[in-house]
């Protein structure tokens, strides 16, 4: 979802509402992903994956961070002209931080976010309880599993990630620790649903598909901040074995 941070851009909090209030009940769920090219990657939302409805532009990323086949550390800028991330050199992955947004919506619309996001029962039933409800949230997508210990780990943050041990699994990782019992959904082209299903006690990502063709892993970690709540959407892309 294309939103910033209300205090650096007022205008947009009309925009966060009415992008709530007049969607129907999927478009609460709205993915970002990384749309990579030859030349450069975009970042890319929409309903459905990967269907591509909106670019995501320059103003509204934190940051964009990419890894070379050696190792080598680098960032992307935003070019105007081409709505695109262009390669200064070619990339081994890519991790991209959107800016933090406050989400304010009714309570109904809260229990709808969280209820298509798999939230837990216990924060959906604080939410119908209350006046309003309030979500800092911000969204990373990464292009595939970061390695633990790589220059693009970041302890700070909830990460698709791999073992040097274990590369071919996907686990969730936040703090340095793994993410049990967390939702994750499938996002398969071919498949008109959502596909969901929770981490174990090691943060390990257990499909109950594995595609045949490119798809999307997402999740939301939710936690609750005052009278409020904090959230990151993460996504990860999947390509075919």
């Amino acid at each position: 979802m294309i939103l910033t941070c209300r205090i650096e851009v007022p205008v947009l909090k009309k925009l966060i509402t009415l992008l709530f209030v007049s969607a129907s009940a999927p478009a609460l769920a709205h993915l970002t992903w990384i749309d990579v090219g030859e030349q450069s990657l975009g970042l890319s939302t929409g309903h459905n994956f990967p269907a591509k409805e909106i670019t995501v532009k320059g103003e509204y990323v934190q940051s964009i961070r990419c890894t070379t086949m050696a190792g080598e550390l680098f960032e992307l800028g935003f070019d105007a002209q081409s709505i695109r991330y262009v390669y200064p050199k070619k990339p081994a992955n890519c991790v991209a931080k959107l800016k933090t947004t406050l989400i304010e919506l009714t309570p109904a619309q809260g229990v709808q976010h969280f209820s298509e996001n798999k939230v837990s029962k216990t924060l959906i039933d604080q939410v119908r309880a209350t006046q309003k409800f309030e979500e800092e949230y911000f969204k990373l997508a990464q292009i595939r599993p970061v390695l633990v210990g790589d220059p693009l780990y970041n302890e700070d943050i909830a990460q698709f990630v791999s073992k040097p041990d274990d590369p071919k699994t996907i686990y969730v990782y936040k703090n340095g620790e793994p993410v049990p019992n967390l939702p994750v959904g499938l996002e398969y082209p071919e498949t008109p649903i959502t596909l969901w299903s929770n981490t174990d006690a090691e943060g390990k990502v257990k499909l109950i598909l594995q595609p045949t063709s490119k798809a999307l892993l997402r999740a939301l970690i939710t936690e609750q901040k005052g009278s409020g709540y904090k959230s990151q959407f993460l996504s990860v892309i999947l390509e075919p074995r």
